[in-house]
């Protein structure tokens, strides 16, 4: 389309006026599946169909606020109940508490670095979900030696059943680092799409990471300390 045209960005669709003749097209936002700035030339698709505008700046900022808009980011605290989690059992208040934040902080750094302005593709490239099955592993075993320090054996075992209680979170990460590698590869008529499939594998993470949470306190629950040292106070 090379005529005049100036585009809207509402809450719900983007609106594409062309100033010839007042005439607009409405094209919802949750019906788009892509959309690319390439050479000056905005694309935008739709149902099989690419609707291609030319018009300088104004139409790169449509650009940049098109994406905002269809890749809105998922909410994933609602999904983190355990951050109100009571201790269960045995597990005193401040050692779960430490535990937890060791456990949960590798995820909400990585859910904090996505709030930034960088392209899409940039900020889904930098939740690295291999690093992060990397960074969880090593929480646990923090987790697990911080229980048992001094004894192996008992470290081992403890380490090895949170681990056992992460296994579907660690299979929620091998999910987002497929939609992401779609994302990635899956091209501009299909950019939304696997966006939005990448942010339902994102909510799905944040959920397992509750639900591994929660079996996790089970765990520590279950698992005896040490007896303290003579004298100690404690």
């Amino acid at each position: 389309m090379h005529e005049s045209v100036t585009v809207f960005i509402e809450a719900r669709e983007v609106v594409v006026r062309l100033e010839a003749t007042g005439e607009e097209l409405a094209l919802a936002l949750p019906s788009l599946t892509g959309a690319a700035w390439r050479a000056g030339v905005l694309s935008v698709h739709q149902g099989g169909e690419e609707l291609q505008l030319a018009g300088g700046d104004a139409l790169d900022r449509a650009w940049h606020a098109i994406a905002k808009r269809a890749c809105t980011l998922p909410e994933v605290a609602r999904a983190l109940r355990a951050l109100g989690t009571r201790p269960a059992g045995g597990a005193r208040p401040d050692e779960l508490g430490e535990a937890r934040a060791r456990f949960l902080a590798p995820l909400m750094q990585a859910r904090r670095r996505l709030e930034g302005d960088e392209p899409v593709e940039w900020l889904v490239a930098g939740f690295d979900a291999a690093a992060l099955a990397e960074r969880v592993r090593g929480a646990v075993a923090a987790i697990a030696r911080e229980r048992h320090e001094g004894r192996p054996a008992h470290r081992r075992a403890l380490e090895a059943r949170l681990l056992d209680a992460c296994e579907p979170l660690i299979a929620a990460l091998d999910g987002v680092r497929e939609a992401a590698a779609a994302l990635e590869t899956g091209g501009d008529a299909q950019r939304f799409v696997h966006w939005r499939r990448w942010a339902a594998q994102l909510r799905a993470l944040f959920a397992e990471a509750d639900r591994a949470w929660r079996a996790m306190t089970t765990v520590l629950a279950g698992s005896d300390r040490p007896s303290p040292p003579a004298g100690s106070g404690r």
